[in-house]
């Protein structure tokens, strides 16, 4: 099973007419070519779950919710997954 290396983008968006306030959480490989696809959730608390369920430890996933909630926008760099995690997660088709 091979690991693929990327950042995980968390982008806070803002209530529009046709969808209330959320996070997109997307996979971005550093090389080859996916069809990666944007994971949305609509509370701070949901980011957390799902960064955990992709490893990611609870104290970083906290830091990392808090983070986009504040800023907007955040990068995490350095995300080891498989393509099957990234499957299951809805990350990519």
């Amino acid at each position: 099973m091979n690991k693929l290396n990327g950042n995980l983008r968390i982008a806070r968006s803002t209530e529009s007419e046709k969808l209330r306030p959320h996070f997109s959480i997307s996979f971005v490989p550093y090389a080859g070519r996916l069809k990666t696809q944007a994971v949305q959730l609509f509370t701070q608390d949901d980011v957390v779950e799902f960064l955990m369920k992709i490893k990611i430890s609870e104290d970083d996933s906290s830091r990392w919710a808090g983070k986009a909630q504040s800023e907007g926008i955040v990068l995490i760099p350095n995300v080891q997954l498989t393509e099957v995690q990234l499957r299951e997660n809805g990350l990519i088709a």
